[in-house]
């Protein structure tokens, strides 16, 4: 957390007409963001849900994030080099199914960009945007688990878990919290990739999507843009989320 100190420093600069941030390793807000945010709530575990290769999880452990991964990814291919991603890191952990509101089998749609692979089927303007990328090119039966189910295996030899939820399931992530609901106390802030302009079928946006998120408990901690459209009209953003009660319990 800032000290009074810096506040003051911060809000002088700014008299000024220019303001003054911290920076991270890789220079992106987010990270600056998430460096303070893990640091003041004292997050022991982070589960990555919706992993693909394992790129949230290397980008965590450059902020400096010391504590255990989870990650959670279905799709076979991308199970293969997320645990070639994991395989070195001690306290990084793998679960090759997806996570959603019942335990299921589903048919997931795989895409060539396998950034693009979700339950929902890629809509028009992802097609207008991505083209072949967003295309689907084959699918695959995976299996789902509900979080809360599977939330004191995935945490076992922790004690007290203090866990931040990143999702990144392409149009999944409230299905992923009513999964969650009974574990959701521990879950002290999370992190849910959300759309202004779906790029899915009968994608959840914004304007649905942060209003549930809000009813469980969470305040809104930061908002950082993911992508755009060729006129600078967003597309997507990560919103960051804090558990009220947990942010009531500061000292």
């Amino acid at each position: 957390m800032a000290s009074p100190l810096a506040y003051r420093l911060r809000n002088a600069v700014r008299h000024t007409g220019f303001e003054v941030v911290r920076t991270a390793p890789d220079g992106s807000m987010l990270a600056s963001h998430l460096h303070e945010l893990l640091a003041l709530y004292r997050i022991n575990c982070v589960f990555d849900v919706g992993a693909r290769q394992g790129e949230f999880g290397r980008w965590l452990r450059g902020t400096g994030f010391r504590g255990r991964i989870v990650s959670f990814e279905p799709v076979r291919d991308n199970v293969r080099h997320l645990r070639a991603s994991a395989s070195r890191d001690p306290g990084w952990f793998v679960e090759p199914y997806a996570l959603g509101a019942a335990e299921d089998r589903a048919t997931i749609n795989v895409t060539n960009f396998t950034h693009f692979s979700s339950f929902r089927r890629p809509g028009r303007l992802a097609a207008e945007l991505f083209g072949h990328e967003s295309q689907v090119t084959s699918t695959e039966e995976v299996a789902v688990h509900r979080l809360a189910d599977v939330f004191d295996n995935v945490t076992e030899g922790i004690d007290a878990p203090r866990v931040y939820l990143k999702m990144d399931t392409q149009g999944f992530d409230l299905e992923v919290l009513r999964g969650a609901e009974e574990a959701l106390p521990q879950i002290v802030a999370l992190q849910s990739e959300m759309a202004i302009q779906s790029l899915y079928e009968d994608n959840p946006t914004f304007d649905l999507t942060w209003p549930t998120i809000s009813s469980y408990g969470y305040s809104l901690s930061g908002m950082f843009p993911v992508s755009h459209d060729p006129r600078m009209r967003m597309l997507e953003f990560d919103c960051v989320a804090v558990r009220d009660e947990a942010a009531a319990g500061l000292r």
